[in-house]
């Protein structure tokens, strides 16, 4: 009886979002707070959410599977991501399920066209791809490859508030074309930062993405962290550009958690927020594992 489980990291929202040669875009900041589906033969033992449903019609619509195959499969689903905060915990969720169920039916489904299928049901952030890319979250298109990879830690500040990422996107003003200038800029910093291993600069480019979204999603703490980060030895904020979730990207040997946290607790009160994580970046790509 075969069995597949599947493990799809979260984000701490995205590095960088805007437009670019008239596209939205992205780059998904990948950390190691994951999504687990498993997928046994069997009856089902609970309903899914309506979105993992969608990605399971679909897959059975786009491959010709027989739907009396639903069945018999069981997909079981568990989850550390904070829902609706922009750490891609349905883009998790639905990549999962399907990197799940090409595995089973043997579909060589390839990252990009799970990117694909994903959007189809929902903008999707790009966590399916171990390496990062600029990712057009609409239409499921990379528009830039980076050779370079990024591995640091991360101070995660979840603040209460959801967001509906549907709604958000729909919802979405235009940019200025001051504002698609500054935002190429900050593409320009990001990938040099990259090529460089300079987290300084990819800090900066960051936290002047963040700022660009604020008159799209406003987070009123925003410029009080990237202050304490600057201060206290982090390198900038990667903020959900759809969601409430802000993180302080740092390196061990050079912050101050400490002092930090200390002037933390007293710049931010505790009902703005609902938890803190220290957290890593690492890699994309779904990780999945196979038993016959």
């Amino acid at each position: 009886m075969r069995t597949v489980t599947v493990k799809s990291p979260g984000s701490c929202g995205e590095f960088i979002q805007g437009i670019y040669q008239e596209q939205p875009c992205l780059v998904s900041c990948p950390i190691d707070l994951y999504s687990n589906i498993r997928i046994v033969e069997g009856p089902a033992t609970r309903m899914l959410d309506t979105k993992a449903v969608q990605m399971l019609d679909l897959i059975f619509s786009e491959y010709s599977i027989p739907r009396e195959e639903k069945h018999h499969i069981n997909i079981q689903m568990s989850s550390e991501i904070p829902i609706e905060k922009g750490m891609a915990s349905s883009t998790a969720d639905i990549a999962g399920i399907a990197r799940g169920l090409s595995a089973y039916y043997d579909l060589g489904l390839s990252d990009k066209t799970i990117a694909e299928l994903c959007v189809f049901i929902e903008p999707t952030d790009n966590i399916m791809f171990e390496r990062l890319n600029l990712f057009n979250h609409v239409c499921g298109d990379v528009l830039m490859n980076f050779e370079a990879q990024l591995e640091a830690q991360i101070l995660i500040v979840e603040f209460k508030g959801a967001v509906n990422t549907m709604n958000f996107h729909r919802q979405q003003d235009g940019y200025t074309r001051e504002e698609v200038d500054r935002f190429e800029a900050v593409l320009k910093l990001f990938k040099q930062g990259l090529q460089d291993k300079n987290l300084n600069a990819i800090g900066r480019a960051c936290t002047e993405s963040a700022r660009l979204n604020q008159k799209i999603l406003y987070k009123p703490h925003l410029e009080a962290l990237a202050a304490l980060s600057e201060e206290f030895g982090g390198h900038g904020v990667i903020t959900g550009h759809s969601g409430t979730v802000i993180g302080v990207l740092y390196s061990e040997e050079a912050f101050d958690y400490t002092a930090f946290m200390q002037r933390f607790l007293n710049v931010v009160p505790k009902k703005d927020y609902d938890a803190l994580f220290l957290k890593n970046i690492i890699p994309g790509g779904l990780r999945v594992s196979i038993e016959n």
